[in-house]
């Protein structure tokens, strides 16, 4: 069967988002004739095009001449951050060749204010850094036309919790129509032409791909009346496990909860549907006949045919050498292991399927799998997108990756446990390592010993002074409004990150506000937890955060500003002489 997997808008544009390549692999190795497109990217150069920006100032009814500047550039800085014209870095790092919207005009200000050459940059990083910020004002004056549009989401509002399918049906059927529908229905078209599938698979990551995906079905079913359509994805697998509504079936065929393999195998093939909801006389059914999972190591490598590497672009937006992993670089994604090797913490979803189900592959099978995919790519940088990298496995890949004499670099999410020892912190170094992220989560021993973090602070701030040592830079989640957290806990937290800034151990963080989930553990038992649930109708359509009620001793919204605002100055070597106290003031 024929059968062709989507990448639904929107997603960063910098690389290929892992899941259809890693179907396709294993679908070819079946036997199936599968082929992939990226619409996400492709919505995105439309945007980013001469006939894009010229739309746009037709539909806003602006003055032709202010799109000039634009219409200008516009090839230029594209054809630049894809990586084909490296020689225009020289011009687009000087001032007055790009047009100066709001974003670039915000940094020039701050250059002009703070004198730090934009951190130092060379005349390259500039020109990309510079180069983003421009297409950014670009993306504004597009969410004019859509207020749905957001450069790398689209309708997540929308999306998120969404107890009812029935707003995002009306806006499906009803909504206004735009430059973005009607860009997303031709590349539809286009693409269905080119392949003319038997079965299309919409993977749905993010609550930001759902009305995307959507909408590609529709088109689908308007255009291609036969063509079975199936929906899968991070966002499925978390979100619609207790799917109830039929309506989402007006859109696609079948519904398929976690690991994609033989969910498809059966669809395609035939045979007692496996995790799979479909719609029998108006009523959804869950199907999940008996069935073995594939096992991790025994899949072929990722396949990106199709996928024209060349199209891709990166982002250099903030001015932080480790965030601007996730959207610069040409990033060959791989998973070491499905699921977490952890997968105990209270606040995490443990009870499903991509953290509870551990399964690693060994380390000759994943460098072999790293040298086919950089034969194909031609790029020799990987991100590893496990939950958490295993220590254990992280130590043989790379005594494998260093006998082999691979050449790579590579990143990806770490636990700051014990077992990552000094001396595997340096072999991480020797193999490519560059950079880590990882959960601090609450930076307070008692709360992350309550939500079972399995680590403490001391020996979190040690693992991050090795990495440090070994220079490999560290990104760190951290998380407030973890119920029973008190205002002084928080206070101590962010003052053991500002010294790990201070200190030059920490490089990036980002402060999430605690988000009580359905598949968590305190979700299971509350009161272990001092976390009172609120009565809520049950869903027929998406659950994923639950609404609940818990004391603290100050104001979440004020507190999390303040720590926010913290951190993004820490990033910028801005404000570590002050104490933590000085941000919570009004």
């Amino acid at each position: 069967m024929k059968i062709l997997l989507i990448t639904p808008p929107l997603l960063q544009p910098n690389t290929p988002y892992s899941a259809s390549p890693l179907l396709a692999g294993w679908l070819k190795s079946q036997g199936h004739n599968a082929v992939q497109a990226d619409l996400s990217l492709e919505l995105l150069l439309r945007l980013f095009s001469k006939e894009g920006i010229s739309a746009i100032t037709r539909e806003l009814e602006l003055p032709p001449e202010s799109a000039e500047p634009y219409l200008k550039t516009i090839d230029e800085v594209v054809e630049f951050l894809q990586g084909r014209n490296p020689r225009m870095a020289g011009k687009l790092a000087k001032r007055g060749y790009l047009p100066e919207g709001e974003h670039l005009a915000r940094a020039y200000a701050m250059e002009e204010q703070l004198n730090w050459n934009f951190r130092g940059l060379d005349e390259y990083d500039r020109a990309v850094h510079l180069a983003s910020l421009y297409l950014d004002d670009i993306a504004d004056v597009a969410s004019e036309i859509d207020p749905h549009f957001g450069f790398s989401r689209y309708a997540e509002k929308l999306a998120a919790s969404l107890s009812s399918f029935e707003p995002i049906r009306a806006e499906l059927e009803n909504g206004a129509p735009s430059l973005f529908r009607t860009w997303l229905e031709e590349l539809t078209d286009a693409v269905l032409a080119k392949y003319r599938p038997e079965m299309v698979a919409i993977t749905v990551p993010f609550p930001g791909c759902l009305f995307g995906a959507l909408l590609i079905a529709r088109q689908i079913n308007h255009t291609c009346a036969g063509v079975k359509i199936v929906l899968g994805g991070g966002y499925v697998n978390t979100e619609l496990r207790g799917l109830k509504d039929p309506a989402v079936f007006n859109y696609v065929d079948a519904v398929t909860l976690d690991s994609g393999f033989v969910p498809l195998q059966r669809l395609m093939n035939g045979g007692d549907l496996v995790r799979t909801f479909v719609r029998e006389n108006g009523r959804v059914i869950y199907k999940n006949a008996a069935a073995e999972e594939i096992a991790h190591c025994s899949l072929p490598p990722p396949d990106v045919e199709g996928l024209k590497m060349e199209r891709y672009f990166g982002l250099f937006e903030q001015l932080n050498p480790v965030t601007r992993l996730w959207s610069e670089g040409r990033w060959n994604k791989l998973v070491l292991a499905h699921g977490c090797c952890w997968s105990r913490c209270a606040f995490c979803d443990t009870s499903v399927d991509y953290i509870r189900r551990y399964d690693p592959a060994d380390p000759a099978t994943l460098c072999g799998w790293m040298e086919a995919v950089m034969e194909q790519t031609g790029f020799n940088g990987f991100h590893f997108v496990d939950e958490a990298l295993p220590p254990d496995l992280l130590d043989g890949l790379c005594d494998e990756i260093l006998r082999r004499g691979l050449q790579i670099e590579w990143w990806g999410n770490i636990r700051f446990e014990k077992r990552l020892t000094r001396g595997l912190i340096q072999k991480m170094a020797e193999s490519g390592c560059i950079a880590v992220t990882g959960g601090l989560e609450t930076c307070c021993d008692r709360t992350l010993q309550l939500m079972r973090k399995g680590i403490t602070v001391e020996h979190a701030a040690r693992v991050l002074a090795d990495l440090a040592d070994a220079g490999i830079l560290t990104h760190a989640y951290l998380m407030y409004g973890f119920p029973t957290q008190t205002f002084e806990e928080t206070l101590d937290a962010l003052e053991t990150v500002r010294a790990l800034f201070d200190a030059g151990f920490l490089h990036s963080a980002y402060w999430h506000r605690f988000a009580l989930t359905a598949h968590s553990g305190i979700s299971e038992n509350p009161g272990k937890f001092g976390v009172q649930l609120i009565d809520h109708p049950p869903p027929k359509f998406a659950l994923n955060e639950i609404p609940f009620t818990a004391d603290f001793d100050h104001d979440l919204e004020s507190v999390g500003e303040a720590l926010k605002t913290a951190a993004y100055n820490y990033q910028l070597g801005l404000g570590l002489e002050l104490p933590v106290e000085t941000w919570f003031e009004e």
